[in-house]
């Protein structure tokens, strides 16, 4: 939804009836999850 649609955090949050902090730390687990799938091509 972030990448995607291009939505906020607070839009996200609402939408899906989280709070802004648990949308933020799912986000960030999720893109730690997919550096950890690409594995070296996805480094900085």
């Amino acid at each position: 939804m972030r990448n995607i649609r291009n939505q906020s955090y607070e839009e996200i949050a609402e939408e899906l009836g989280l709070s802004i902090g648990t949308v933020k730390s799912r986000i960030n687990r999720a893109r730690e999850a997919l550096r950890q799938l690409m594995g070296d091509e996805f480094r900085e």
